[in-house]
């Protein structure tokens, strides 16, 4: 193939000109488009099917999510950093759990691994009917899902909605019910700024660290995820005990 036989995002990866190797004044946590990366975006809009990356919806150390488009509907695309996740701290959401026990998991593989397990989880919640963004296909370090908000903006964390407190907390209650006791999963980093509201819903959302429940950290993994959820419904006036909650979500109080 050509230079001029290619599209001008691939002439800009074979150009390396988001290379930034050679700056030793930009912090690591604004690299986001390595060569990989780019290369990635670009076969992910070749299989997907993607018009265009619209623009950041969020940006943090780990990840960057886009507003995208893809047959002209809006949809997510989830950048992983390949240069800025932390070895370590995927390993310890990884090992233990027994569905990925026997996948590769060095140092050039686990964001990968990382990333389909991200789909997994979302695809598995989905499945029991569990209110997440729809997960549509992933590639590499890039997973695409739906998109929850308007044409002019994504829709709010929890932390930052209108949405009825007391209605908030009682779906946040049934869906931790069933990822506990249907999906078998333990979300491992559930708060007010992992769940979006939508047309008066709760959504669960970055799945990645989610482990299943016989993980061995899973009850340590639960019980932060019940503190989180109380101290801020607690702080919103809504009364929420952390044992009361523990006990529904597991389904020891039915």
């Amino acid at each position: 193939m050509t230079a001029e036989d290619r599209s001008a995002l691939e002439q800009l990866i074979f150009s390396k000109e988001f290379i930034r190797s050679g700056d030793p004044g930009r912090k690591t946590q604004d690299i986001v488009f390595d060569l990989r990366t780019l290369k990635a975006v670009f076969e992910s809009m070749k299989k997907f099917n993607i018009d265009y990356l619209d623009f950041p919806i969020m940006s943090g150390k780990e990840s960057i999510v886009f507003k995208a488009y893809s047959r002209k509907k809006p949809i997510v695309v989830k950048i992983f950093k390949m240069s800025t996740l932390r070895f370590s701290n995927l390993y310890l959401y990884v090992q233990g759990d027994r569905r990925f026990e026997n996948e590769k998991k060095d140092r050039s593989r686990i964001v990968y691994l990382w990333t389909r397990k991200e789909f997994i989880n979302l695809r598995t919640a989905r499945e029991c009917h569990i209110a997440v963004p729809n997960p549509i296909g992933f590639h590499q370090n890039i997973i695409l899902m739906q998109y929850l908000g308007t044409a002019a903006s994504p829709s709010p964390e929890l932390r930052k909605s209108s949405i009825d407190m007391e209605d908030a907390y009682s779906q946040v209650r049934e869906s931790m019910h069933l990822l506990y006791t249907k999906a078998k999963l333990v979300h491992a980093d559930l708060s007010e700024y992992n769940m979006l509201t939508y047309r008066n819903k709760v959504y669960m959302i970055d799945f990645g660290q989610s482990v299943s429940i016989e993980h061995p950290s899973a009850q340590i993994f639960l019980e932060r995820d019940a503190r989180n959820v109380c101290n801020f419904f607690n702080r919103k006036g809504i009364k929420c005990d952390v044992n009361d909650l523990l006990s529904f979500v597991t389904g020891e109080s039915a």
